[in-house]
């Protein structure tokens, strides 16, 4: 396969993981894939793509409605083609047992509540965007933060995310839609 045909699909509420997802597809790009970068709500069926990417952010310890509804609506042809699923949560900001336990029943609960489980997984750091928040969110993010010992100036954005690991995690993906698939 010269150059794989990918959807990166994802949903976003603050505008991080639009961020994120802008990221893999630049990546895939570079790595000679052909893809489409679209909202999981406005995503075209997965069958005319060589894989899928996925991702949306946490909130409330959900995924969107919009990611899952598609991963629902899709998941027999995402079963059959090579499928990787991003998401960004604060949580995964720290790498203990109890906070990878927890980033992990996300993916879990989705995989459940969709039918699809995917190839390949990654869990990124996100990112606290108090500018953009109303004013109950901030203070709520506000006490989040200062219980994890991050930041709780609340005049900027703060980026947790390890853009390094998402590139490693696009790179995957290329790997893994090159590599032998399931039939």
């Amino acid at each position: 396969m010269d150059a794989p045909n990918l959807l990166v699909a994802y949903q976003s509420v603050e505008g991080h993981t639009q961020q994120v997802a802008e990221r893999i597809a630049e990546r895939l790009r570079a790595g000679g894939a052909l893809v489409t970068l679209t909202t999981a709500a406005e995503a075209p069926s997965p069958t005319r793509f060589d894989g899928v990417v996925v991702g949306d952010p946490i909130h409330a310890g959900q995924h969107t409605r919009e990611l899952t509804a598609y991963l629902k609506t899709h998941a027999a042809t995402l079963e059959r083609i090579p499928t990787a699923l991003f998401q960004v949560c604060l949580t995964s900001a720290d790498r203990t047992p109890e906070k990878l336990a927890a980033t992990g029943a996300y993916v879990t609960s989705l995989t459940e509540a969709t039918g699809c489980t995917p190839d390949l997984v990654a869990r990124f750091a996100g990112a606290l965007r108090y500018p953009q928040y109303g004013r109950l969110k901030r203070a709520f993010m506000r006490r989040i933060a200062a219980g994890s010992g991050r930041s709780t100036d609340t005049s900027t954005d703060h980026v947790l995310t390890d853009w390094d690991e998402v590139d490693g995690f696009a790179d995957d993906v290329l790997l893994l839609v090159r590599s032998p698939h399931r039939a």
